[in-house]
C-alpha cells in the first residue's frame, strides 16, 4: 500500500490511539492514494487497525525507552 508508513507516522504524531475511529481515519487517508473498493472498506479498517496497533505499540515502547523521565519512574 502506497503511503501506509507515512500515514501511520502522521496519525501517531497527532496522538491517535488504535480504535475504530482511528481505523476509519487511516482508511480514509489511505484511500486518497490507493484504490479501496467500497465493499471492502470494513475489511481494510480491520486489517489496517491491526497493523496500526502493532505500530503504535512499537512506537510507545521506543518513546518510553528514550524518555529519561520514564526510565526513572519505570
Amino acid at each position: 500500500m502506497t503511503g501506509l508508513n507515512a500515514i501511520f507516522q502522521h496519525a501517531y504524531k497527532e496522538g491517535k490511539i488504535p480504535d475504530k475511529e482511528t481505523a476509519q481515519y487511516l482508511v480514509s487517508q489511505l484511500g486518497e492514494v490507493n484504490y479501496i473498493p467500497p465493499n471492502s472498506v470494513r475489511e481494510y479498517e480491520h486489517a489496517i487497525l491491526k497493523h496500526y496497533e502493532e505500530y503504535f505499540a512499537v512506537m510507545e515502547k521506543r518513546r518510553k525507552e528514550n524518555d529519561p523521565a520514564e526510565k526513572k519512574n519505570g
